[in-house]
């Protein structure tokens, strides 16, 4: 459904723009029978050359979040079981240009830090009809932020009940394996660093969700805050300063990257020992 939507979109941006199939193939630089296909549904199209087509007909930023949307079923670290936003669509496409993420979660883990399992509990408990297998590609794409050159630095605040608030409740197996998923993420990359804040961190409050993307190619640092059921992107100096700053202090009341291994070192234990309620 999502392709014959995605095909009718770019088949309207061509007319709108005044070109043939054949032309647009010429731009392309392919032949005219796989535009044809791409918006008979007949074949899927590639990120780039998705791009390049948008360029060519030079379409509106309302079609382009539009078409993104489309073309991005079942994206990953988006809220299970909503469409992924346009500002949450252009944090994924800025994120490997990125030269550091400083990110910081209270409810949840983060869709790059996510374990197999996590993922899947997450999806499965909210309903999403998304296919696993394109899930788990779609979760596979995007760690590889962490494998590619140049990789940004990737420094992330995750508040202790992140580590607790399980999707479909808190079970030892699914506790220890996001903990031991972290771990090795910690140990593997090492522009890579995980602090976990505490209950008992000094602190005022806790803001929501949000990433700071930083660059050292022209491109203007930005803050994306991530809500329920949605996201924004903010590009001003101020509030993405403000955002930085706000993360270093918190990052201040956060353990160390040594304590926050203990930290989940210990909770694998206590959790495989069988843990007491906080009533108890």
């Amino acid at each position: 459904m999502r392709r014959g939507k995605l095909g009718a979109a770019l088949r309207d941006a061509r007319r709108a723009a005044g070109m043939t199939q054949e032309r647009a193939a010429e731009e392309l630089g392919c032949r005219q029978g796989k535009i044809n296909k791409i918006e008979t549904t007949q074949c899927a199209i590639s990120p780039k050359d998705l791009s390049r087509l948008l360029e060519i007909y030079q379409a509106s930023d309302e079609l382009v979040n539009r078409v993104k949307v489309l073309a991005a079923p079942g994206a990953p670290g988006r809220p299970a079981g909503s469409l992924p936003n346009s500002a949450f669509l252009q944090l994924l496409e800025l994120e490997p240009r990125a030269s550091e993420i400083l990110a910081l979660h209270s409810e949840r883990i983060p869709g790059l830090l996510q374990s197999e399992y996590y993922t899947l509990s997450q999806f499965s408990k909210a309903g999403d009809p998304t296919d696993l297998a394109a899930l788990l590609f779609d979760r596979q794409q995007r760690a590889r932020l962490f494998t590619t050159e140049n990789a940004p630095r990737y420094r992330v605040i995750l508040s202790e009940s992140s580590l607790h608030r399980m999707p479909g409740g808190r079970t030892p197996a699914l506790v220890i394996d996001q903990a031991e998923h972290l771990l090795t993420l910690d140990e593997t990359y090492e522009q890579v660093s995980v602090h976990i804040l505490t209950f008992d961190a000094d602190i005022p409050f806790l803001d929501a969700d949000f990433t700071v993307l930083k660059f050292t190619d022209g491109n203007k640092d930005l803050a994306y805050v991530e809500y329920a059921t949605e996201g924004k992107i903010f590009r001003s100096p101020k509030p993405v300063a403000e955002r930085e700053l706000y993360w270093q202090r918190v990052h201040h009341a956060a353990l160390g990257t040594e304590d926050s291994r203990k930290f989940l070192e210990e909770l694998i234990d206590r959790a495989r020992a069988g843990w007491r309620s906080p009533k108890q």
